[in-house]
């Protein structure tokens, strides 16, 4: 008698180990790691954008990737793209020694990381594919992020849950992270996100509404910039003009958060593919969080939705050195429908670090003086061209 007891306790727990174990199993990385809101209400998301190194990482940039994360102490790091220089690294070997370079740090640190690959990251036949990278930053402990498969175009396009404080499941802010391509082969010029992508954002969205008792507020992140960020520019005249771009003057406009800064084009793709369009219908999303552009950063408010641009943190690649840095973004769970944002620079950051900012001076030095050696060899060969 005994015995059957036992026995059946044991299929019990069988039966019971069958039923959660799947369950476990089919959750996404990045709804397993179960980030959560603190008690007071606070989550913090730190972005770096257009790392864009070879398979050598510049000291700056890892100096700096290092401080940020122990100082401002984030819950989620977020790379919006280009993380790597595909033009350079090339092969297999080098892509994945670049990568480790800055995810040892994120991993040594313990920080949960989510990615979105850029334009450059499989650029120029890299082959090492982007679902061969995805694979990789698989291979990491705190990387959330991961290959939703063939169904959705791209690679890397999910979403990151963020879960209430209160232990009760449910869901109070939602992070999109989205693949916008790398070059588009048909029409040229930049991607643009796909019609499968859209559709399955619109799924998403709706299937976290139904489950959550409502529209979860949000932000989403990816590279390139949606092709509105020249509606919600200001045209003006050259002497008023931030910038010169497809043949008209533009400037931020009034309603641009302070300490914006729009200092070249922004290039989005060549399609306009609906992605803003269906944000607006669905009423979710917060902000448009990319990369790309590398000297800008700015906050522009836009048909109720933010179009954000984050600078570049590297030093490899072009970008205005005194704007190199990473952009804060404050959520409060008790005002999930608002958010706090502000750019970090290397140079505030490391201000009070004689030796990283003596290091900072010598690579300001020498690039100015390779900038110049360039422009004379440039115009050399401009005049023996004429």
């Amino acid at each position: 008698m005994k015995f059957k007891k036992l026995l059946a306790v044991l299929l019990s727990a069988v039966l019971l180990a069958a039923v959660i174990i799947p369950a476990a199993l089919s959750e996404t990385r990045s709804e397993a790691a179960k980030l959560t809101f603190h008690e007071d209400g606070s989550f913090r998301i730190l972005n770096f954008s257009d790392i864009q190194d070879d398979s050598t990482l510049s000291p700056l940039c890892k100096l700096f990737l290092r401080k940020s994360v122990k100082e401002l102490k984030p819950d989620l790091v977020i790379l919006t793209g280009d993380n790597i220089a595909g033009y350079s690294t090339k092969t297999k070997v080098l892509s994945t020694i670049a990568i480790k370079e800055y995810m040892d740090i994120f991993d040594g640190l313990r920080v949960p990381v989510a990615i979105v690959f850029g334009n450059h990251d499989d650029d120029d036949n890299n082959r090492m594919t982007k679902e061969d990278q995805m694979a990789f930053y698989e291979t990491y402990t705190h990387n959330i992020s991961f290959d939703e498969g063939a169904s959705i175009d791209g690679v890397g396009t999910y979403n990151i849950p963020i879960f209430a404080s209160d232990g009760s499941g449910k869901v109070k802010f939602n992070i999109w992270m989205i693949d916008s391509g790398t070059y588009d082969e048909v029409n040229g010029g930049y991607d643009h996100v796909k019609q499968s992508q859209i559709d399955w954002y619109k799924e998403t969205s709706a299937r976290l509404a139904e489950e959550n008792g409502g529209l979860v507020p949000s932000m989403a992140f990816q590279h390139i910039i949606v092709p509105e960020i020249y509606d919600a520019l200001t045209e003006t005249d050259a002497e008023h003009a931030d910038i010169a771009a497809r043949g008209t003057y533009y400037r931020l406009p009034d309603d641009a958060w302070e300490g914006s800064i729009l200092a070249e084009g922004p290039c989005p793709g060549t399609v306009n593919s609906g992605e803003f369009q269906a944000f607006k219908d669905r009423g979710d999303v917060l902000a448009s969080v990319c990369g790309h552009d590398h000297v800008n950063s700015f906050v522009i408010p836009y048909q109720g939705i933010d179009l954000i641009n984050t600078p570049t943190c590297g030093f490899a690649s072009y970008g205005n050195n005194e704007s190199r840095g990473a952009r804060v973004i404050d959520l409060n769970e008790n005002d999930n429908w608002s958010y706090d944002t502000y750019v970090v620079t290397f140079e505030e950051l490391m201000k009070d670090d004689s030796g990283t900012m003596l290091m900072y001076k010598f690579y300001n030095f020498f690039k100015n003086l390779w900038d110049r050696i360039e422009a004379v060899f440039d115009g050399i060969k401009d005049a023996f061209k004429k």
